[in-house]
């Protein structure tokens, strides 16, 4: 009998990396965290209902913005305040006047990059 090296641990390492570069390009093709246009469909989903979430300026704001007085998220990006870590700080706080949204980690890296390409935009 030939002993012949063990190839099974070989094998998972290249399984491992094969599923590595299948699962970067999945989420590259998706726009993934951290992503603007991820971001901004979740803004305009989860926060649109009450406050202005992009440019140009709707026609007329959400219902909810006037009856709540909802600040313009827009307008609020101008304030030199709004960092990235205060925007990821207030995501994670709860407010009484708002529902209590909890974003995963991933959502809100795309919902703060959203925001702050808003900033970027107003400049």
């Amino acid at each position: 009998m030939v002993d012949t090296p063990c190839r099974l641990p070989s094998l998972a390492v290249g399984a491992i990396i094969v599923s590595s570069i299948v699962a970067a390009s999945a989420r590259a093709a998706s726009d993934g965290p951290g992503s603007i246009g991820f971001g901004r469909h979740l803004v305009e989903e989860v926060c649109g209902e009450c406050h202005r979430v992009s440019q140009p300026p709707m026609a007329k704001p959400p219902p909810m913005q006037e009856e709540l007085a909802a600040p313009d998220l827009v307008e609020r990006m101008r304030d030199p305040g709004i960092t990235e870590m205060a925007l990821r700080s207030y995501l994670r706080t709860s407010h009484p006047v708002m529902p209590n949204i909890r974003l995963s980690m991933e959502e809100t890296d795309d919902v703060v990059a959203y925001l702050m390409s808003l900033k970027e935009g107003l400049q």
